[in-house]
């Protein structure tokens, strides 16, 4: 039986596609749902470019308090997209527990989230809105399904390109 349910979602175009099998689950099993974004850390790139040009003071203000003033936006803007954007229907509003968003790679934010909730199940899409769809699955959902000790339930979002607009929504048996 299922009671908690993660969802781990990119915000891309295919959510509120996904969010339907999330929802039909938690109605189902009556589980609670918690949403995952992940948000990537500073790129490698980005850091040079602080570490040129930004005086030692500005970036150890910005370390202290910079960052988590970024990171506070970004969860409030997520949490903002994701109401207005993703669920549109009350039955999606009413199976949502939880949104979180958290800083580091995205397979590992999915794993550490499962763990620290407790997960049943993640849902997720096989491939990101940046993916390469000439690959079977994307990096992210690949890292999960080999690091993961709990099942997970991958939405094809994308079939190598086949499609680029998601099928209405099959019911499933689990």
């Amino acid at each position: 039986m299922l009671k908690n349910i993660l969802y781990a979602t990119d915000l891309g175009l295919f959510g509120p596609f996904i969010l339907e099998h999330v929802c039909e689950l938690a109605t189902k099993h009556n589980a609670r749902v918690t949403v995952i974004h992940a948000v990537e850390p500073v790129s490698v790139f980005a850091g040079a470019l602080l570490e040129t040009y930004v005086p030692k003071e500005d970036k150890a203000a910005l370390k202290l308090h910079g960052y988590e003033a970024v990171m506070t936006t970004i969860r409030a803007r997520v949490r903002q997209a994701f109401e207005e954007d993703f669920i549109d229907m009350r039955a999606s509003r009413d199976c949502i527990q939880d949104v979180l968003v958290l800083d580091g790679e995205a397979g590992e934010v999915i794993l550490e989230t499962a763990r620290s909730i407790d997960a049943d199940i993640i849902v997720m899409g096989s491939h990101g809105g940046h993916s390469d769809h000439n690959t079977a699955i994307g990096s992210v959902a690949s890292k999960v399904l080999q690091l993961s000790h709990i099942p997970i339930y991958l939405v094809p979002t994308l079939a190598a390109g086949a499609r680029s607009i998601p099928q209405p929504l099959r019911k499933t048996r689990i």
